[in-house]
């Protein structure tokens, strides 16, 4: 008799590589900056977590709680920096920061024929607020 393997479980054997798995990652966040889908983003970090050993075995690496790591993972809204950087890091992995595609030497950004100049006296603002970001 023929072994039939769903694609879940093939996807999960693969993902148990660590490069595999920083490869999938890879994709992942790139599909993340064009299409900004934050649940499916972190569905995709909790398979690779899952493949990983599981959120104990991340818990220990990176001393976070598994119940707070559960909580991170599975909400609708992107987790602080500081905790996802803790969660790449204990999955072997970093973010780096690279230049956009379309922007020249003079660092002007080229969007389509147009050029947008970026603002130079613009001012960020943050106010504390009582909602569950904290800052707006």
């Amino acid at each position: 008799m023929r072994e039939y393997r769903t694609w879940h479980e093939i996807l999960m054997e693969q993902l148990a590589d660590p490069a595999a798995a920083i490869d999938y990652l890879r994709v992942t966040w790139e599909e993340y900056q064009i299409d900004e889908d934050t649940p499916f983003f972190l569905r995709e970090i909790w398979a690779v977590i899952e493949a990983q050993g599981g959120i104990s075995k991340l818990a220990k690496k990176t001393g976070i709680e598994p119940k707070i790591l559960k909580e991170v993972l599975s909400g609708e809204e992107a987790p602080r920096i500081d905790i996802f950087n803790v969660i790449l890091r204990g999955l072997g992995c970093q973010i780096s920061i690279q230049p956009l595609k379309g922007i020249n030497s003079s660092n002007k950004h080229i969007v389509e024929d147009a050029v947008v100049s970026p603002q130079r006296n613009d001012k960020v603002k943050l106010e504390r607020t009582t909602e569950s970001r904290g800052l707006r």
